[in-house]
Protein backbone atom coordinates (compact mmCIF):
# COMPACT_ATOMS: atom_id res chain seq x y z
CA UNK A 1 0.00 0.00 0.00
CA UNK A 2 3.17 2.61 0.62
CA UNK A 3 5.24 1.25 -1.85
CA UNK A 4 4.34 4.29 -4.46
CA UNK A 5 3.10 6.89 -1.52
CA UNK A 6 4.62 9.76 -0.47
CA UNK A 7 6.20 8.98 3.31
CA UNK A 8 4.65 12.30 4.88
CA UNK A 9 1.31 11.32 3.57
CA UNK A 10 1.85 7.54 5.10
CA UNK A 11 2.05 8.88 8.35
CA UNK A 12 -0.77 11.72 8.21
CA UNK A 13 -3.42 8.47 7.03
CA UNK A 14 -1.60 6.11 9.13
CA UNK A 15 -2.50 8.45 12.57
CA UNK A 16 -5.54 9.82 11.25
CA UNK A 17 -6.39 5.65 11.56
CA UNK A 18 -4.74 5.16 14.92
CA UNK A 19 -6.53 8.07 16.19
CA UNK A 20 -9.64 6.21 15.10
CA UNK A 21 -9.02 2.61 16.72
CA UNK A 22 -7.38 4.13 20.11
CA UNK A 23 -10.13 6.59 20.89
CA UNK A 24 -12.40 2.77 20.63
CA UNK A 25 -10.51 1.23 22.26
CA UNK A 26 -10.10 3.49 25.32
CA UNK A 27 -13.85 4.10 24.85
CA UNK A 28 -14.55 1.09 25.81
CA UNK A 29 -11.79 0.54 29.21
CA UNK A 30 -9.22 -0.25 26.89
CA UNK A 31 -6.03 0.29 26.69
CA UNK A 32 -3.62 1.05 23.59
CA UNK A 33 -0.40 -1.01 24.64
CA UNK A 34 1.47 0.38 21.04
CA UNK A 35 1.48 0.53 17.19
CA UNK A 36 3.60 -2.01 15.55
CA UNK A 37 3.95 -1.00 11.67
CA UNK A 38 0.23 -0.41 11.24
CA UNK A 39 -1.25 -2.39 13.91
CA UNK A 40 -2.81 -1.19 16.99
CA UNK A 41 -1.77 -3.41 20.17
CA UNK A 42 -4.47 -3.36 22.84
CA UNK A 43 -5.46 -4.94 26.44
CA UNK A 44 -8.14 -4.48 28.28
CA UNK A 45 -8.31 -5.20 32.44
CA UNK A 46 -4.99 -3.15 32.56
CA UNK A 47 -3.71 -1.07 34.08
CA UNK A 48 -7.76 -0.49 35.87
CA UNK A 49 -9.54 -3.64 36.57
CA UNK A 50 -12.94 -3.89 34.34
CA UNK A 51 -15.13 -6.45 35.40
CA UNK A 52 -16.47 -6.81 31.82
CA UNK A 53 -13.44 -6.81 30.30
CA UNK A 54 -14.02 -9.54 27.81
CA UNK A 55 -17.38 -7.68 26.63
CA UNK A 56 -15.78 -4.21 26.42
CA UNK A 57 -13.10 -5.95 24.43
CA UNK A 58 -15.26 -7.61 22.04
CA UNK A 59 -17.91 -4.43 21.76
CA UNK A 60 -14.99 -2.05 21.10
CA UNK A 61 -13.67 -4.62 18.26
CA UNK A 62 -16.71 -4.01 16.42
CA UNK A 63 -17.57 -0.69 17.04
CA UNK A 64 -13.52 -0.51 15.30
CA UNK A 65 -14.80 -2.16 12.14
CA UNK A 66 -17.67 0.58 11.73
CA UNK A 67 -14.78 3.20 12.83
CA UNK A 68 -12.73 1.65 10.27
CA UNK A 69 -15.29 1.58 7.38
CA UNK A 70 -16.22 5.07 8.30
CA UNK A 71 -12.84 6.51 7.90
CA UNK A 72 -12.34 3.92 4.64
CA UNK A 73 -14.67 5.73 3.00
CA UNK A 74 -13.10 8.97 4.18
CA UNK A 75 -9.81 7.96 2.17
CA UNK A 76 -12.08 6.53 -0.89
CA UNK A 77 -12.96 10.43 -1.60
CA UNK A 78 -9.46 11.59 -0.51
CA UNK A 79 -8.11 9.20 -3.13
CA UNK A 80 -6.23 6.85 -0.61
CA UNK A 81 -6.36 3.01 -0.10
CA UNK A 82 -8.31 1.28 2.47
CA UNK A 83 -6.95 -0.11 5.66
CA UNK A 84 -7.81 -3.40 6.01
CA UNK A 85 -8.01 -4.31 9.95
CA UNK A 86 -8.35 -7.67 11.38
CA UNK A 87 -8.44 -8.69 15.26
CA UNK A 88 -7.25 -11.01 17.72
CA UNK A 89 -8.75 -11.71 21.02
CA UNK A 90 -8.10 -14.13 23.59
CA UNK A 91 -8.59 -13.39 27.59
CA UNK A 92 -5.87 -14.96 30.19
CA UNK A 93 -3.16 -14.41 32.15
CA UNK A 94 -0.42 -12.25 31.04
CA UNK A 95 2.48 -9.82 32.79
CA UNK A 96 1.90 -6.59 32.42
CA UNK A 97 3.91 -3.92 33.58
CA UNK A 98 7.15 -2.11 32.43
CA UNK A 99 9.78 -3.80 30.68
CA UNK A 100 13.08 -2.54 28.95
CA UNK A 101 16.22 -1.71 29.89
CA UNK A 102 17.64 1.26 31.90
CA UNK A 103 17.30 3.70 29.18
CA UNK A 104 14.37 3.06 27.62
CA UNK A 105 11.07 1.66 29.17
CA UNK A 106 7.86 0.57 27.76
CA UNK A 107 4.35 -0.36 29.63
CA UNK A 108 3.20 -3.69 27.96
CA UNK A 109 1.83 -6.91 28.40
CA UNK A 110 3.90 -10.64 27.95
CA UNK A 111 3.02 -13.89 27.42
CA UNK A 112 1.13 -16.77 25.87
CA UNK A 113 -2.14 -15.21 25.67
CA UNK A 114 -0.74 -12.37 24.22
CA UNK A 115 0.78 -14.58 21.64
CA UNK A 116 -2.29 -16.58 21.24
CA UNK A 117 -4.20 -12.78 20.21
CA UNK A 118 -1.42 -12.43 17.81
CA UNK A 119 -2.05 -15.54 16.23
CA UNK A 120 -5.63 -15.50 16.00
CA UNK A 121 -5.09 -11.90 14.20
CA UNK A 122 -3.31 -13.75 11.71
CA UNK A 123 -5.08 -16.55 11.03
CA UNK A 124 -7.77 -14.40 9.86
CA UNK A 125 -6.12 -14.35 6.44
CA UNK A 126 -5.81 -18.02 6.14
CA UNK A 127 -9.92 -18.09 7.14
CA UNK A 128 -11.18 -14.90 5.11
CA UNK A 129 -12.37 -13.33 8.75
CA UNK A 130 -11.90 -9.61 10.26
CA UNK A 131 -12.62 -11.26 13.76
CA UNK A 132 -11.01 -14.30 15.22
CA UNK A 133 -11.34 -15.19 18.76
CA UNK A 134 -10.10 -18.01 21.27
CA UNK A 135 -13.03 -20.43 23.15
CA UNK A 136 -12.10 -18.41 26.19
CA UNK A 137 -13.68 -15.40 24.94
CA UNK A 138 -16.21 -17.09 23.34
CA UNK A 139 -17.35 -18.71 26.56
CA UNK A 140 -17.11 -15.53 28.47
CA UNK A 141 -19.13 -13.27 26.02
CA UNK A 142 -21.63 -15.34 24.45
CA UNK A 143 -24.31 -13.87 26.75
CA UNK A 144 -24.02 -10.72 24.56
CA UNK A 145 -22.17 -11.67 21.35
CA UNK A 146 -22.77 -14.45 18.74
CA UNK A 147 -20.20 -16.78 17.21
CA UNK A 148 -19.54 -18.87 14.74
CA UNK A 149 -16.82 -22.35 15.00
CA UNK A 150 -13.90 -21.95 12.56
CA UNK A 151 -11.83 -24.36 13.27
CA UNK A 152 -9.29 -26.13 16.46
CA UNK A 153 -6.19 -25.54 15.76
CA UNK A 154 -3.31 -25.89 17.86
CA UNK A 155 -0.46 -23.24 17.73
CA UNK A 156 3.01 -23.34 17.35
CA UNK A 157 4.85 -23.37 20.94
CA UNK A 158 0.98 -24.43 23.01
CA UNK A 159 0.63 -27.52 24.29
CA UNK A 160 -3.22 -27.62 23.99
CA UNK A 161 -5.39 -27.39 21.38
CA UNK A 162 -7.80 -23.76 21.13
CA UNK A 163 -11.11 -23.59 19.58
CA UNK A 164 -11.26 -20.70 17.02
CA UNK A 165 -14.55 -18.81 16.46
CA UNK A 166 -15.73 -15.99 14.66
CA UNK A 167 -16.97 -12.89 16.62
CA UNK A 168 -20.08 -12.12 14.39
CA UNK A 169 -22.00 -9.24 16.46
CA UNK A 170 -24.13 -8.43 19.20
CA UNK A 171 -27.17 -10.67 19.84
CA UNK A 172 -29.91 -9.24 18.59
CA UNK A 173 -31.55 -7.93 22.06
CA UNK A 174 -28.46 -7.21 23.49
CA UNK A 175 -27.46 -3.59 23.53
CA UNK A 176 -24.43 -1.83 22.88
CA UNK A 177 -22.34 -1.51 25.89
CA UNK A 178 -22.28 2.01 26.88
CA UNK A 179 -19.15 4.39 25.87
CA UNK A 180 -16.55 6.13 28.28
CA UNK A 181 -15.68 9.89 27.63
CA UNK A 182 -12.86 9.86 25.27
CA UNK A 183 -12.02 13.30 23.24
CA UNK A 184 -10.88 12.86 19.71
CA UNK A 185 -7.25 14.41 19.43
CA UNK A 186 -6.32 16.48 16.21
CA UNK A 187 -4.34 14.75 14.05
Amino acid sequence: MTEDRDPTQVMLYTSRYFAAMSNVIAAHHGTVDKFIGDAVMGIWNAPVEHDEHVLQACEAVLRCIEANQALNDEFAREGWPAYKTRFGLHVGDAMIGNIGSSDRMNYTALGATVNLASRLETLNKDYGTRVLVSQAVKDAAESRFAFRSVATIKPKGFAKEVGVYELLGRHTDAPELPLTDVVSPAV
